[in-house]
């Protein structure tokens, strides 16, 4: 299974959080937690 879900945070550590909560992690999936950039002149 693959796919992609944006949340916003006011932290890494409160993204890690929300992330930790995930039902796919309790059927031993993973997941991966990275920062969105914003593009100059998007």
């Amino acid at each position: 299974m693959s796919g992609y879900t944006i949340i916003e945070a006011d932290s890494m550590e409160a993204a890690l959080s929300i992330a930790k909560a995930c039902p796919f992690l309790d059927i031993g999936g993973s997941l991966e937690v990275s920062e969105l950039a914003e593009m100059p002149g998007q």
